[in-house]
């Protein structure tokens, strides 16, 4: 690994704490304004841009990904997520949404499928060493993060 990959990495690993740490303060702003009895929609009123709809990873709801195909519930779980994620992170999210599966190790079924979709259909690529959409990446396939 090159000087250059190691200081990219961890402005990556800068960015991820400050998008979660984002999504913390937007939930906390949320509150506040739930508790002062203002509706979201006199919030948004006041803000110049809306804010942004944040979706833990944790947050997959029973059933999300039950009548979809896999590549379907992968792109469906990015676009909730809206950031790269892992293998393991796909395939957990996957499983706690309800995809069904009598996979033995559903993990590397996830990779193989994700690996294959990629560079055939090209919905869902590489970003790194993770899985991401299309649209986060510059015409020069530059990362968006």
């Amino acid at each position: 690994m090159s000087e250059h990959d190691a200081s990219m990495d961890s402005y990556r690993t800068v960015l991820k704490d400050l998008k979660r740490r984002k999504k913390v303060i937007d939930a906390a702003i949320a509150g506040v304004t739930a508790l002062l009895g203002e509706s979201e929609a006199a919030l948004q009123a006041c803000l110049p841009v809306p804010l942004p709809k944040t979706q833990e990873s944790g947050d997959v709801a029973s059933g999300s990904f039950a009548d979809l195909t896999l590549t379907e519930a992968a792109q469906r779980y990015l676009e909730m997520v809206n950031e790269p994620q892992s293998t393991a992170e796909i395939a957990e999210a996957l499983e706690r949404g309800g995809y069904p599966t009598e996979s033995r190790n559903f993990r590397n079924t996830v990779r193989s499928v994700l690996d294959r979709h990629a560079k055939t259909v090209g919905e869902i690529v590489k970003v790194h060493k993770n899985w991401g959409l299309p649209k986060w990446t510059s015409d020069k396939g530059e990362s968006w993060n």
